[in-house]
């Protein structure tokens, strides 16, 4: 089932072939290669766009190392009819899944639709991700993350009232996503399992950046206020904000119930602040909440990081200091739980990944391959998994219909 591959997680077994491209449909193979499927990544000779964006390292674009470790390469002229033969052949005799974010109808024309594969494979599971759906009166636009952002509202959510609506610095569309297909595949297949038909699953970005809008839209869907951009401060619960210290180090506090407030009062050393009446309750604490921070922000400003650190950690208030990347990448905390991988590329070059978020005690799945060349398993792939000899392979290498093993951006 895995090419003589050993139990690597509990999607061993597991066969996907990922179509997709830049981070919602890579990002959703990539959590399911982690824990054992065997993902083959399909890309066009010259390798997909995601692999000329920077920063670069080792020849090739961080994206490309991040999302596409732990998978095989196959690289494939889709403009071509030897080319989409081969996809359809191992979309048929091959794969469990496959995952795509072609425009709509785009896959159809190409006779690679659901319709068309699954009358060949049942059991056939095809993770359809687009922009906006293939409904309705957006479905032909292309999109991006950001643009799913926007159309959702939640750009409008996020940012300084006193400045422009700004984007999520993380794609939270494409992440978000990414989770709902790789969710949605687990569920396709358990249903498999149980009828043993596939089916097709369809995301967008749209949808899913809506959906994770979360109480603030089911707010609006009953005609409840939508709170102004609040930047830092929580819009439903205070104090929940960034604060300063004496040594001017930021600080996030979040006292947001009634429990952390007084708790917070007690560290303050402020009995005037926990009975003030216009904070007697979270509604009226978020009312009063400029008076509030004024409050707070004064005693912090006199206290030190490490006294005010000592201070929330025994009154068991949350709180953090604002990492920067580079200081989350060194906090101990991480490195005990394993949040970073050490892999080497084909070429022998060690690279640092994210290490996996999901821990589970008995089948945790590992972090095992970096990111293949443009190509790098097609010979591999037409032999082991379609059965095709090295004379059919090397023919369909001078024809152009595949390529095999470039670096980079070569």
């Amino acid at each position: 089932m895995n090419s003589g591959k050993t139990d690597l997680g509990p999607l061993s077994g597991v066969r996907i072939l990922d179509l997709s491209r830049w981070i919602a449909g890579p990002f959703a193979t990539m959590l399911m290669a982690d824990t054992g499927a065997d993902v083959i990544k399909v890309e066009g000779l010259q390798g997909e766009d995601a692999r000329h964006s920077v920063p670069t390292m080792y020849g090739t674009s961080a994206y490309v190392h991040h999302y596409n470790r732990n998978k095989r390469g196959l690289a494939v002229d889709f403009r071509c009819a030897e080319g989409r033969a081969i996809l359809k052949k191992l979309a048929t005799e091959w794969a469990d899944v496959v995952v795509e974010n072609f425009r709509p109808g785009i896959l159809e024309k190409m006779g690679l639709g659901y319709e068309d594969l699954s009358k060949v494979n049942p059991g056939l599971v095809m993770v359809s991700i687009s922009g906006f759906g293939r409904t309705g009166p957006e479905s032909a636009r292309p999109s991006f993350n950001t643009i799913a952002e926007a159309f959702a509202g939640a750009m409008s959510l996020t940012g300084d009232i006193q400045a422009p609506p700004t984007m999520s610095g993380f794609f939270a569309a494409d992440h978000a996503t990414g989770l709902y297909a790789a969710f949605g595949t687990m569920l396709a297949l358990t249903e498999r399992a149980k009828t043993g038909r596939g089916q097709f699953v369809e995301l967008s970005l749209a949808n899913s950046m809506l959906s994770i809008l979360g109480f603030t839209l089911t707010a609006r869907l009953n005609d409840l206020p939508i709170p102004p951009r609040t930047g830092n401060r929580d819009s439903a619960t205070a104090p929940a904000d960034l604060f300063w210290t004496r040594d001017q180090q930021p600080v996030y506090i979040d006292a947001g119930t009634d429990r952390l407030f007084e708790a917070l009062c007690g560290v303050m050393q402020d009995s005037t602040l926990a009975s003030d009446p216009k904070f007697a309750t979270n509604k009226d604490r978020l009312d009063h909440w400029k008076q509030l921070y004024d409050r707070i922000n004064d005693w912090t400003m006199q206290t030190s990081w490490e006294q005010l650190c000592a201070h929330l950690t025994a009154a068991k208030i949350p709180f953090s200091a604002i990492n920067t990347i580079d200081q989350a990448i060194n906090e101990p905390q991480f490195a005990d739980q394993k949040m970073f991988a050490e892999i080497m590329t084909a070429d022998g070059s060690k690279i640092r990944v994210p290490g996996m978020a999901l821990k589970m005690s008995c089948s945790p799945g590992t972090i095992r391959m970096a990111a293949p060349f443009i190509g790098q398993h097609s010979v591999e792939v037409l032999n082991e998994q379609l059965g095709m000899t090295q004379e059919e392979i090397n023919a369909l290498i001078a024809s152009g219909a595949i390529g095999v093993g470039r670096h980079g951006n070569e």
